[in-house]
């Protein structure tokens, strides 16, 4: 085990749909995992794509998360703008 330094390949992140997926931590949820930016969309599927495209530059080449800014890449702008500014109304506290 290493202290102190870095361990993994790929930051742990995840959203909701991966969450709902994986736990039952989303069964009593009031948010739609299946919706990014509507009033009930699960906060951390705005926050997933606003913390990757935030850190884009430190980790657009990291080998395991190439498929993922692929496909961050190639959605419409309109879409991916509307996702990163209900990210930072979760991060402000008011989505």
């Amino acid at each position: 085990m290493q202290m102190g330094g870095l361990l993994s390949t790929k930051p742990y992140i995840a959203s909701g749909k991966y969450i709902n997926k994986m736990s039952n931590y989303c069964s009593s949820c009031k948010y739609n995992v299946n919706h990014q930016t509507e009033e009930d969309a699960c906060p951390f599927n705005s926050l997933y794509w606003h913390f990757l495209d935030r850190h884009a530059e430190q980790l657009g080449n990291n080998h395991r998360l190439g498929l993922v800014y692929k496909q961050w890449q190639k959605r419409d702008p309109g879409k991916k703008r509307a996702i990163l500014e209900k990210g930072e109304r979760v991060l402000k506290g008011d989505a």
